[in-house]
């Protein structure tokens, strides 16, 4: 095959007409601006369109892992210093990991992190200017006290990032931007491995792991990146399963109990979804022992979280789930909020995760908030149609209360922190809809069989003839090119 051909260039130009012009999607008077976030974008889309292979289906673990790399690095380049979602929570846990691993003390100066937040213009009424922040070099922190909990791994990635630009230079800039830059790479190999993996749930994953909105949390100080990844991993290994590509054998039974031990630095509730292997009928298994050495597995895992959670402790101070909320037994007795608060997940996931990839932003584009939502409902409803596995019956139940029981401890959980929540609020607020995203995740599996008998369009849509696979990352490819685009001229 050449590695360029007029498709790839055909492309090319498209793309960066796209870039040039997505002011035009803005309600403002057009300018015609080009800086060095503009140029950088316009490299990184020559770069994937001469690797990007949509023809050949053996290829889509490799497309989606440079789609990955290239735009994720981009938007962690381009993107303004703090302006990922919760990166001024997130970025002292990596500092930290960086300066004092395994362990937190009671008393961390983190001195790199007030370096970094004198260039907040977020959160920071007297910020720096620009050239504070190419020359402030890092300064040690100051780590003492008793140790009061464990270190969460999830930071691993930008802690190496960060130590590789303290390395090569003791500017702060280069360590910040190399952090962002690591967490994109450990999420880009998950998706890859994700996708080798998969034998039937490939568009799925596929979909859910290069969408705009998840591309903008990865590519920042987050540990979501590893919730995300769990989830595709373990859904990967869920569904061979269903499909009966694979039964579950020892290494099976061991990989996806890994996967779901992720979770338990990520999104504590999910650990439970390690039970949903032992619930499977025996038609699953190679053998019935491996059922008894996967519940095991799970419960081991529980062990563990609670340990890192601090629910069972091992420190004299709080653990990570930190705060002195309501208690589950508060909403057992008082259910109404976190009734109305789960009802609400639907326009969160809407509104805050698929809609809006972009925060902080001087104004939003009407247009890509458009395009974004029905781009990614389209996709989901092909998809789902697309989806040929059905579930066995007490499976089907099962999961079902599993994953509103983890919604609902996912609510109580955050009930815990003072800025959103206090007994006697109609609501717990804070849920954000990504949240939701191993639930979203989930539901091809029950909406598949009843989908296509619902609109009686299974053949059409089903068919392998429809390369369908092709046109996903097509689209995706370019509602990430706008996305990125607009973002260059609409965030601060």
């Amino acid at each position: 095959m050449k590695i360029i051909n007029k498709t790839k260039i055909v492309n090319i130009i498209i793309s960066v007409f796209l870039i040039l012009f997505s002011k035009v999607f803005l309600a403002s008077l057009f300018d015609f601006t080009i800086n060095t976030n503009v140029y950088l974008l316009i490299l990184g889309v020559i770069m994937y369109f001469v690797i990007f292979n949509p023809t050949d289906k053996q290829k889509l673990p490799i497309n989606a892992f440079f789609l990955i790399i290239i735009f994720g690095t981009i938007i962690s380049v381009v993107k303004p210093v703090q302006y990922g979602l919760d990166e001024e929570s997130h970025l002292p846990n990596v500092i930290s990991v960086s300066d004092s691993p395994i362990f937190k003390y009671s008393k961390e100066k983190l001195t790199d992190y007030d370096s970094v937040f004198a260039y907040d213009s977020l959160r920071n009424p007297a910020k720096k200017d620009k050239n504070y922040w190419l020359n402030v070099e890092h300064k040690k922190s100051k780590i003492s006290g008793v140790k009061t909990g464990f270190d969460n791994p999830a930071y691993i990635p930008s802690s190496i990032g960060w130590n590789i630009g303290r390395i090569i230079s003791n500017k702060v800039y280069i360590s910040y931007f190399l952090g962002r830059i690591f967490e994109v790479l450990a999420f880009a190999l998950i998706v890859f491995f994700a996708l080798k993996i998969s034998k039937s749930y490939r568009e799925v994953i596929y979909l859910f792991s290069t969408f705009p909105a998840v591309l903008y949390i990865i590519a920042g100080y987050h540990y979501d990146y590893l919730y995300f990844g769990a989830s595709m991993f373990s859904l990967a290994l869920l569904t061979n399963v269903l499909s009966g590509s694979h039964k579950i054998d020892r290494r099976y039974a061991i990989a996806f109990q890994c996967s779901t031990l992720l979770f338990s630095f990520s999104k504590f509730p999910f650990v439970l979804i390690g039970s949903l292997f032992s619930v499977l009928p025996n038609k699953y298994y190679e053998k019935k022992s491996v059922r008894i050495l996967s519940s095991i597995l799970f419960f081991l895992n529980l062990l563990v979280s609670f340990i890192y959670a601090g629910i069972i402790k091992l420190f004299p101070s709080k653990g990570a789930l930190s705060g002195n909320g309501p208690g589950i037994y508060y909403f057992i007795t008082h259910p109404l909020p976190l009734i109305r608060t789960l009802f609400q997940a639907p326009y969160g996931i809407i509104n805050d995760f698929v809609s809006e990839p972009l925060k902080y932003v001087k104004e939003p584009s009407a247009f890509l908030i458009a395009i974004s939502t029905i781009i990614f409902f389209l996709l989901l409803f092909i998809v789902v149609m697309r989806n040929k596995i059905e579930l066995p019956k007490f499976f089907k139940y099962f999961s079902l209360i599993l994953l509103i029981a983890i919604a609902s401890l996912i609510v109580i959980a955050i009930s815990g922190d003072p800025r959103v929540y206090h007994k006697g609020d109609i609501i717990v607020g804070g849920v954000q809809g990504r949240y939701y995203y191993f639930i979203l995740m989930f539901m091809p599996l029950y909406c598949g069989s009843w989908f296509r008998k619902l609109f009686g369009i299974a053949e059409t849509v089903t068919s392998e003839n429809l390369n369908f696979e092709s046109t996903l990352q097509y689209l995706l490819v370019y509602l990430n090119i706008l996305t990125i685009s607009i973002g260059i001229y609409t965030q601060l």
